[in-house]
């Protein structure tokens, strides 16, 4: 019996569950990038991430609950009758 060859760290990233993991990441990253480029620099500067939740509906996480009391209001910017909005303090910030 032949040993197999190590696969590389790419290849794994690129099939089965890594792969779809990966895939989601960048997925979520440039939908993140796109909503940032809407938003006024203020609100832009706080988001974390952007993702949608199972019915297609932007969900967008914000650094503090300031923030995301503001971009509530842009959701007609960013194409939508309606967003959610969650706050996750980011943990380069000070408490």
């Amino acid at each position: 019996m032949a040993a197999k060859d190590p696969k590389s760290l790419t290849d794994l990233l690129q099939c089965g569950a890594l792969g779809e993991l990966t895939a989601e990441a960048q997925r979520r990253r440039g939908l993140t990038q796109r909503v940032r480029a809407l938003l006024p620099a203020d609100e832009a500067a706080h988001l974390v991430s952007v993702s949608t939740d199972s019915e297609g509906e932007l969900v967008l996480v914000m650094d503090a609950s300031v923030w995301a009391a503001r971009v509530r209001y842009h959701a007609k910017r960013l194409g939508r009758d309606r967003i959610t909005v969650k706050v996750v303090p980011r943990s380069d910030q000070p408490e």
